[in-house]
């Protein structure tokens, strides 16, 4: 019988979806449901766990209820295939949806702590190399979440490289329970895999590939790095001023242990995208960052995004939410009420 990889990772990635035009404002709407629904019914058995779908809570979701849209890999044993299937993933999304511009931000200038996408990373190993895995990628998060950093807006104005993490309900500091679900890196009820939370949506594909492969590395080394909640916890408060001198010296460390390059920490999205409104404008940005995530290359490619008619959010709700949702109900259960399988689950630090 062939072996069980030492490593399997698989990636889940979130993606607003806008309509409408700079006058009448843009919105994500559930229209981007038919495009779902062209996905589901392609191919069923593979699309039914490898789509998902958003909404926004509270008030906000009166007036636009859609948030981001979601699709997933299936599992892979190496970060190059892994990457291949995600621009696979992605071309197969932006033909599904020919009509919308496809936003590769963690948060869009209007957001609220519900209105939020991100890119999760699942890392699977063996129980016995859980501790030392999780603790070797514990340490190194906060390099590589500055690295994704395309979350450059809170309440409307520019608030940072990373502003996704300290505002998103779904993301938070570390807690002595790694299977608490909204925090920044957990370990998962449903699947028994580490989840990175925290990381923006990369749409660049260099980026999206560097940050895999060092958490491949991460995940295999076979020694216990020296970790601490605590500090990561404090580094986490530099998401949303930028990396500070101990950041930069853990990035310096990973380019050691596996060729990172800490220049992806100054080169980041969020910078790109506040120069370029800044310079030409929402729309010519928003237009530019769908051809970015449809294509790899910065540029419109011009797609239609007229506001939708109404009945085209119903036949998309009709069509793709409504057959899911038996699996969706099933899922949410798994993942916030089943029981551990694994005995009682610690995390130990390492203190250097």
């Amino acid at each position: 019988m062939p072996s069980t990889p030492a490593v399997t990772l698989g990636l889940e990635e979130e993606v607003f979806v806008l309509y409408g035009d700079a006058q009448s404002g843009y919105r994500a709407s559930t229209a981007s449901f038919r495009g779902l629904a062209r996905l589901l019914w392609s191919d069923w058995r593979r699309n039914v766990g490898g789509t998902a779908s958003n909404f926004r809570r509270g008030a906000a979701a009166k007036r636009e209820l859609m948030s981001s849209v979601e699709i997933s890999t299936p599992v892979h044993a190496h970060p190059d295939t892994l990457f291949m299937s995600a621009l696979s993933r992605r071309r197969e999304l932006s033909r599904a949806l020919p009509t919308g511009l496809m936003v590769p931000l963690g948060l869009l200038p209007g957001s609220d702590e519900y209105h939020t996408a991100g890119l999760h990373i699942h890392v699977g190993v063996a129980p016995d190399r859980l501790e030392a895995a999780y603790g070797n990628i514990a340490r190194y998060l906060p390099v590589l979440a500055h690295a994704s950093a395309s979350s450059p807006w809170w309440n409307g104005q520019p608030s940072g490289p990373m502003s996704r993490a300290p505002h998103s309900f779904a993301l938070g500091p570390l807690t002595p329970d790694p299977l608490n679900r909204f925090q920044d890196l957990i370990v998962t009820r449903r699947l028994g895999t580490i989840e990175l939370r925290v990381l923006d949506p990369v749409w660049e594909p260099g980026r999206l590939h560097a940050i895999l492969s060092a958490v491949y590395a991460l995940a295999l080394l076979p020694e216990r790095l020296p970790w601490s909640r605590a500090s990561y916890n404090r580094l986490r408060d530099t998401y949303h001023t930028g990396p500070d001198a101990e950041v930069r010296t853990l990035a310096r460390e990973l380019r050691q242990l596996c060729g990172f390059d800490p220049g992806w920490l100054d080169r980041t999205v969020s910078a790109r995208v506040l120069e370029h409104w800044q310079a030409d404008g929402e729309a010519a940005t928003l237009a530019a960052l769908d051809g970015a995530y449809r294509t790899g290359t910065w540029g419109s490619v011009g797609t239609p995004h007229a506001r939708p008619g109404r009945w085209q959010g119903a036949a998309g709700f009709a069509s793709y939410y409504v057959p899911k949702l038996p699996y969706m109900l099933k899922k949410v259960r798994a993942e916030h009420h089943a029981e551990w399988s694994g005995g009682e689950l610690k995390i130990g630090e390492i203190e250097g």
